[in-house]
């Protein structure tokens, strides 16, 4: 036997049976055990709750969310409330200042004007006019603005040019319980408790004319002597 026989060893040989058990036991998971099929059990709950906890937080932080949300949008309606009523915008129409040009403004001793947009009658009184049978107090004759609003119960009152009352053509009459008022206001029959309220008016360059329908003072005998004077 040579030296390079001695020194070389015969491969071990590996029982055909053991090598085809060792090649399946790497191929293939090893079976779960009882106690890994409990942890994995107690991973998915856990999991389970973890999500429940995000869920809960969500809808909390959604709740509180609209909670403060509400409460900002109505301390800010109140907020800006609060600013309309110390600082109102100009309004047009019933409740602000009603502008009237010189074409529509009724000559002196004319037919009253109904102006709809600020619910008032504009009257041009001649001077002495307004009063009848000692009710009321005469004045220099001028320009007045009569709410329409009856005082007895709210219905608006017309201007009636043919109708008679005591020896008398043109009145207005209220079409509710008969109450009765010269050009200038003064109740003289019905059962209104006082002459047709004034409003606030003032005399434009150019003949036009500017009343302020938030601007109301009750009526009284005196309502004739309240004319603005006007001329063109």
């Amino acid at each position: 036997m040579s030296e390079n026989d001695e020194t070389q060893q015969p491969e071990e040989q590996v029982p055909e049976a053991e090598g085809a058990e060792a090649k399946g036991d790497a191929g293939a998971a090893a079976p779960a055990t009882p106690m890994a099929r409990v942890d994995d059990r107690i991973v998915a709950k856990r999991a389970r709750e973890r999500s429940g906890e995000q869920r809960e937080v969500t809808r909390r932080a959604v709740l509180r969310t609209g909670f403060f949300a509400t409460m900002g949008l109505t301390l800010a309606a109140g907020a800006l409330a609060s600013w309309n009523f110390m600082w109102p915008r100009k309004l047009a129409g019933f409740g602000g200042v009603v502008s009237v040009s010189a074409e529509r403004v009724p000559k002196p001793g004319g037919d009253p004007v109904r102006v709809v947009e600020g619910k008032f009658w504009l009257v041009n009184l001649k001077p002495e006019e307004g009063t009848h049978g000692g009710f009321g107090e005469t004045g220099q004759g001028g320009l007045l603005a009569l709410y329409q609003k009856c005082p007895h119960l709210g219905c608006t009152v017309p201007w009636r040019p043919t109708f008679e009352f005591g020896g008398k053509t043109g009145w207005f009459r209220c079409p509710c319980h008969g109450s009765t008022y010269t050009k200038g206001g003064v109740r003289v029959f019905g059962p209104s408790p006082r002459p047709l309220d004034t409003m606030e008016i003032s005399v434009k360059s150019g003949g036009g004319v500017e009343v302020n329908t938030g601007a109301i003072t009750l009526g009284g005998i005196d309502n004739p002597k309240r004319a603005v004077p006007y001329t063109t």
